[in-house]
């Protein structure tokens, strides 16, 4: 036998709209109804329920038939129009086969009535009230694993770019270092470590990103990874003007620091200029070679990411600080040569 505490563990959970056109009846039922749900709106006619169901999300919809304006069939009928499964409950003071028949064509999914008993209406929502929650937790459950695969999806997007970006750099060191490898797997705790760790010798100032400007840094190179995907989704050569503005923004930015980063900032004050001239070219390239582009942006990004944690803290005034960005400068030329006029015949990146 189902009872009140039985039903309340689903109802507890539910939306309910109660469309009722009998002020006194609706009221006594609203104080019948709202110790059970979570929330409950009523409606005195089909057509101020249709405009409450239309404005809001309802688990179960309980109705009158015989209402003016719009009867309780038709605003069931159009309900189930929007959403074919909605839990719907009608009362009647009539039981009436045609009635009956008509409701069941309309969609409804139980009856009560009139007149209106407690043991009624317990024992009638409860099955509807308990395949509400059910459909909820089942929802919930879809979008939970959709959220954790979206999670995953992007953690494996994450761990792809920044294999790409350190088989990217530590090409690019080697050339630097003329260090010939054959052990690749040794190579992040090698070529890597040995190049950074060359940087021992500071000068005699104390010179740091200030907090703003490494905020800023660290916000213009989030940012590029999302503007060379949509000028690779939609063929939007205002993305690649995006990026070019990213890149003299640092490089204005980088000047702050002058003479330590005068290099650095010059090379991306060339690579925004390049993008602004030949945007056409660019967009062929990205198009033709989209993650070899990724790459290559992907190790700029990273090597910023790492000043930007770095010399936060610890100076930027190095004696010998030019060669720390040397890898990055030789990025950046790199994704210049492959799309101006120093473009690889083959339309393909070559990674020294």
């Amino acid at each position: 036998m189902n009872n009140a505490k039985n039903l309340r563990q689903y109802t507890k959970h539910l939306n309910v709209l109660y469309v009722e056109d009998d002020d006194q009846l609706r009221e006594s039922t609203l104080f019948l109804l709202e110790p059970f749900f979570k929330e409950i709106d009523s409606a005195c006619n089909g057509k101020e329920g249709l405009d409450l169901y239309n404005k809001k999300q309802y688990d179960i919809v309980i109705t009158d038939i015989s209402m003016p304006k719009m009867n309780g069939i038709e605003m069931i009928s159009k309900i189930k129009e929007i959403n074919i499964e909605q839990k719907i409950i009608a009362i009647s003071a009539h039981n009436e086969s045609n009635i009956l028949m008509e409701l069941i064509q309309a969609g409804v999914n139980s009856f009560i009535l009139k007149p209106i008993l407690q043991n009624e209406v317990i024992n009638t929502l409860y099955p509807i009230s308990r395949d509400a929650y059910t459909q909820i937790l089942n929802i919930e459950l879809v979008n939970g694993l959709n959220q954790k695969n979206e999670e995953l999806e992007k953690q494996l997007k994450n761990i792809k770019a920044k294999n790409n970006t350190i088989d990217t750099k530590h090409a690019q060191i080697e050339k630097l270092l003329q260090i010939k490898s054959t052990n690749k797997e040794n190579k992040a705790d090698g070529v890597m470590s040995e190049y950074f760790e060359k940087d021992d010798d500071e000068g005699d100032e104390n010179v740091v990103f200030m907090k703003d400007d490494a905020d800023d840094l660290l916000e213009y190179f989030n940012e590029i990874s999302e503007h060379i995907s949509l000028a690779l989704i939609h063929s939007n050569k205002d993305e690649i003007l995006e990026i070019a503005k990213i890149f003299s923004k640092t490089s204005s930015l980088l000047l702050r620091y002058s003479p330590y980063l005068d290099s650095l900032a010059a090379i991306m004050e060339e690579l925004s200029q390049a993008l602004n001239s030949h945007t056409d070219e660019f967009m062929n390239v990205l198009t033709n070679d989209s993650d070899s582009v990724f790459s290559l942006f992907d190790a700029v990004s990273s090597d910023m990411h790492r000043y930007v944690k770095r010399f936060s803290v610890e100076s930027i005034a190095m004696k010998n600080s030019h060669h720390i960005h040397d890898p990055t400068t030789l990025s950046i030329s790199q994704i210049i040569s492959i799309f101006t006029e120093n473009q690889l015949a083959s339309g393909e990146i070559e990674f020294f």
